[in-house]
């Protein structure tokens, strides 16, 4: 006993002495169903990568608060651009623990001790100060902002605080 013919070998044969436009219409209802099921399998596929990237936290919401604000840099961000640290806290803390290689900025000699060494080697300059609280950073980073106005100068989001987490 032979096993039934397969759809390939019915419109085979039903094909072979068709017009090239009938032989298409034959082909066509298989040709959908398989179009069909591929594009809901991407789609679900891509609505499954969207909802975990949304529940798991690895993206953050549309609809959510920037976490940072302009001219602001976060910790993780900052170490890897190398920049000159300015530490606007006050002498004492800063002789307690402060980044490593970080420049104490005074209100006497901070500033062109900052705009020499930027002027030396320019990069980044990252300022910070004791905690997200504490105004002193942005305040800073605005003065170099309008003395150096082609660097790149940030303030470090939650200050020393941030740094030490």
């Amino acid at each position: 006993m032979q096993d039934p013919p397969t759809l390939m070998e019915v419109n085979y044969a039903k094909a072979k002495d068709l017009p090239m436009a009938e032989y298409f219409a034959l082909w066509k209802p298989l040709l959908m169903d398989t179009l069909w099921k591929q594009f809901s399998l991407v789609l679900l596929l891509a609505l499954m990568g969207a909802g975990y990237s949304l529940l798991s936290g690895t993206a953050g919401l549309p609809w959510a608060e920037p976490e940072i604000g302009p001219g602001e840099i976060l910790a993780i961000d900052a170490k890897v651009i190398d920049p000159i640290w300015v530490d606007v806290r006050n002498s004492e803390a800063f002789e307690e623990a402060h980044v490593h290689g970080a420049v104490h900025f005074d209100e006497a000699t901070g500033l062109l001790k900052i705009i020499e060494l930027w002027l030396i080697q320019p990069r980044p300059i990252v300022v910070y100060c004791s905690d997200a609280g504490c105004g002193t950073s942005q305040k800073v980073a605005k003065t170099l902002r309008e003395n150096l106005s082609d660097a790149e100068i940030y303030s470090l989001k939650g200050g020393w605080a941030a740094w030490q987490n």
